[in-house]
């Protein structure tokens, strides 16, 4: 027996937890459910109709849910096919009306047959037994059954087998994928996937394996961001020939003193020690700085003949010459000043090649600067003393030369900015491919793919084989079914179904027939003889409904049956819905012989029929045996969604709204009247129903007003009727103040309670006074 059901998803019902919107309340041996219109009711019953076919209803393939029975089992939209053989239900609703009772809907359509048992045929049963035969049994070892056993179990293992193998290599190529997707820096494939990895592994297939340098290469591409322009260098050319020429020009130049000093001009270092003591003594001292003895008066006269203009303004051009070399060397110095970090990591040998040109260039060039530096110094300080010319190499033109190779570089620096994230991408692609590759190579993946196609060749072998076994068994099978059907009597079915459809309903008109002369395929409906077309949708419904009852008579008498009627009376009179009651109550419920039954309707009619069902127990235990539900939609984010829930008192415990609103006046009646005896604790519980009774006392009268007066189109107007002027007044206020917030100073006071128990009590005493037979008739409906 069912006990709970979760719905995570079908249909309408969505996340339908039990506990959550039921709570303590189960399914018991009758369940009454109600529900409106569209509200799910069909839905429900679909559910259960799945577990009767062990499949899931094709239009909700997604169908997740869970029913819960009384021993603690489990049964599962997953374990439908493997239905444990205890659980049999039988499902009455629209599917079931489509799938057996076609020609209600098609003219052209049939009605499924189905068999009462009968006399078997001698012969008939002999072919059956050799059939039996024929199939074996797998207990007794023997048969086509137990070769299918064989078969399956042979099949199961290399299958078994086989899937473990895909499984381990199906996960190195999981694992592998997952390595991938993990190197987000290298690959940047953060959801890279076995599904990726098969893609791939064509393409890496013939990939090259890089090497440890190549790896390394393309990673540091990897690692690049975008770097801003390098300005080119000047490819001006040094002008180093024309500083040799003037500093040659400056060596050679001959000149003479005046009047030359013969101990000078054989002693260069004791001239220049002379020129340089002219600056200390000259117009400062009168004797020497260095011997202290006094300094000749013509001494000055001498010195300035010695040196003579001449040699003074060649002296100028010396270190004016010399001053030119030091900024040309100071100048070649500082000239490229290029960075490394400045380039992209792919350039950095060739720049790293350039600038040790570049070092040795330079050195060569400040050398050669030096050499003119070291000639024209000597010169300078032997003035008088032509120098040889300097022969010396010019690297100007190779300095040149370098500075465009360099140019290059920048350039190509310059446009690798734009290319970068194509080189990028390619580099990425490289590496993966490489990486892939060695992995394939590492598991020997061509031989294990080879490796798996044999087995799944093998499985493919043992299934095929297995199948043509089935097959001659399914063949077999269906023989003896056939023959099993022809064994049974099908005219008893369709005379089941007419004496349902004279006896509850005095319907001797329509009748089903089996149509066909020994083993019938098919019934047809009747009216007067002729073959009945344009049913109404009552008459559909009748037929239908005594169809299933027929159907299931027989399995009703093994007593193992879970049934699940949804919605039998649609279009049906008030008639009809209680023979419909009686037939249920009659063939199901009196003989006890199910051992669960679900009802679910939207008609309050039947509802009141069949919350008075026949149960398998005394009546002061029915709460024990019977359940009520009611089915409702709910509003949700998206949209609605379908919701099991306990059925609410008025709808459980009265026939009609009027005998719930007479409930809770009377209970408030009785409290007044409790009151009167200085009984405590009058109004325990019953806070809430004061507060709604003005509009609940309000609804009351209108009905009641209505009925008694049917004569106004708002049967408040005819209160006047029942009470005088003092008490109409007083009610009429009671129950309009109190039934609205019109008056917004209204709402800010505490109700009166003494107020409304005279309301109530006027209204109560008056019905008693005019109208004491129905009065008493309310106060039994309540009770």
């Amino acid at each position: 027996m069912f006990t709970k059901i979760d719905i995570n998803k079908f249909a309408l019902f969505d996340n339908f937890i039990w506990q959550k919107e039921v709570k303590d309340t189960t399914f018991k041996k009758v369940n009454i459910i109600y529900g409106r219109n569209y509200s799910g009711k069909t839905t429900l019953s679909r559910i259960f109709r799945c577990v009767e076919k062990k499949a899931l209803n094709k239009h909700y393939p997604e169908a997740n849910f869970s029913l819960h029975l009384k021993d603690n089992r489990t049964l599962s939209h997953n374990m439908l096919n493997s239905t444990p053989e205890d659980i049999n239900v039988r499902v009455y609703n629209s599917d079931f009306v489509k799938d057996n009772l076609s020609w209600l809907q098609n003219s052209d359509g049939t009605i499924q047959p189905f068999t009462l048992l009968g006399q078997i045929n001698v012969e008939i049963e002999k072919q059956i037994q050799e059939i039996d035969s024929t199939l074996g049994n797998e207990s007794e070892s023997q048969g086509l059954l137990f070769k299918l056993k064989e078969k399956q179990d042979k099949y199961n293992q290399q299958n078994i087998f086989t899937q473990s193998k895909t499984k381990e290599f199906e996960k190195k190529l999981q694992s592998k994928a997952k390595e991938i997707s993990s190197k987000a820096a290298t690959y940047n494939q953060p959801k890279y996937s076995i599904t990726h990895i098969r893609r791939d592994i064509h393409e890496a297939s013939g990939a090259e394996i890089l090497s440890d340098e190549l790896i390394e290469e393309k990673n540091k591409i990897l690692k690049e961001e975008p770097k801003q322009d390098i300005s080119k260098l000047t490819e001006k050319k040094p002008n180093f020939s024309d500083l040799a020429e003037k500093s040659n020009r400056l060596l050679i130049k001959e000149i003479k003193p005046s009047q030359p000093i013969t101990d000078l001009i054989n002693d260069s270092l004791l001239q220049e020690w002379v020129r340089q003591g002219i600056n200390h003594h000259k117009e400062k001292r009168v004797n020497c700085g260095f011997c202290g003895n006094p300094i000749p008066g013509d001494l000055w006269e001498k010195i300035d003949a010695h040196f003579n203009k001449e040699s003074e303004d060649l002296r100028k051009e010396i270190n004016t010459q010399i001053e030119a070399l030091k900024r040309s060397k100071e100048g070649i110095s500082n000239y490229l000043k290029l960075k490394k970090d400045l380039f992209y990591l792919d350039l950095h040998t060739r720049l790293e090649g350039y600038l040790s040109s570049w070092e040795l260039l330079k050195s060569t060039y400040l050398g050669n600067l030096d050499k003119l530096v070291l000639a024209l110094d000597e010169r300078e300080k032997d003035i008088f003393t032509q120098k040889p010319e300097l022969n010396i190499e010019d690297v100007s033109e190779q300095i040149v030369d370098l500075f465009k190779e360099i140019n290059g570089l920048i350039e190509t620096h310059n446009s690798k900015t734009a290319t970068l994230g194509k080189e990028q991408t390619e580099a990425r692609r490289v590496l993966l491919l490489s990486d892939i590759a060695k992995f394939l190579d590492d598991i020997d993946y061509q031989q294990k793919v080879k490796e798996i196609k044999e087995l799944e060749a093998e499985v493919s072998k043992l299934l095929k084989d297995k199948n043509d076994t089935q097959e001659s068994i399914n063949k077999l099978t269906k023989d003896k079914r056939s023959l099993e059907a022809q064994a049974n009597d099908e005219s008893k079915g369709a005379e089941l179904v007419n004496q349902h459809l004279v006896r509850f309903f005095g319907h001797d008109a329509l009748k089903l027939i089996a149509e066909g002369e020994g083993p019938v395929s098919k019934f047809k409906i009747m009216r007067d003889g002729e073959i009945a077309h344009h049913l109404s949708e009552g008459e559909c419904s009748l037929i239908a409904f005594c169809y299933f009852i027929a159907k299931i008579e027989d399995e009703l008498n093994s007593n193992k049956l879970i049934i699940y009627i949804d919605d039998p009376i649609s279009s049906l009179d008030s008639n009809h819905v209680f023979f419909v009651f009686s037939l249920i109550d009659s063939i199901i419920a009196k003989p006890k012989k199910y051992i669960q039954l679900f009802i679910s309707t939207h008609n309050l009619d039947f509802l009141k029929y069949i919350k008075r069902i026949t149960v398998p127990t005394e009546e002061i235990n029915r709460s024990k045996e019977v359940a009520h539900f009611l089915i409702e939609r709910q509003q949700k984010q998206n949209g609605t969604r379908s919701l099991l829930t306990k059925m609410p008192d008025h709808i459980k415990n009265y026939s009609t709204e009027f005998n719930y609103l007479f409930d809770q006046i009377y209970t408030i009646y009785n409290c007044t009247q409790r009151k009167k005896g200085n009984i405590e604790n009058i109004y325990a519980n019953t806070y809430t129903q004061l507060y709604n009774l003005p509009n609940n006392l309000r609804k009351f009268l209108e009905c009641y007003l209505f009925f008694k007066f049917p004569n106004n189109e708002s049967p408040l107007d005819n209160l006047e009727k029942l009470f005088d002027g003092n008490d109409f007044s007083f009610i009429n206020r009671v129950v309009n103040e109190n039934s609205h917030l019109t008056q917004l100073d209204r709402g800010l006071k505490p109700m009166d309670i003494s107020e409304v128990e005279r309301c109530v009590e006027l209204v109560i005493d008056k019905i008693k006074e005019v109208d004491l037979e129905q009065y008493d008739a309310l106060v039994a409906s309540v009770k």
